[in-house]
């Protein structure tokens, strides 16, 4: 795994992947996605980031880069 990867490329690899279908979804075709284990989703971008105390509160806070204004 390429830990340097972002955070909007990581979630990008797990919509598209057919075994993260419980974690995240899409929810609209206008790149608008829901996630459906936010906790494990973190634990995972956690992992990928070698930061093993990754939680969603820290994971949100993150993604309010990407919202659009």
């Amino acid at each position: 795994m390429d830990p340097s990867v972002t955070l909007w490329q990581f979630l990008l690899q797990l919509l598209e992947e057919k075994q993260s279908e419980d974690l995240i979804t899409w929810t609209s075709n206008l790149g608008e996605f829901k996630l459906l284990d936010a906790e494990k989703v973190a634990r995972l971008w956690g992992l990928r980031k070698n930061k093993t105390n990754m939680n969603y509160d820290k994971l949100s806070r993150a993604l309010r880069y990407y919202y659009d204004k």
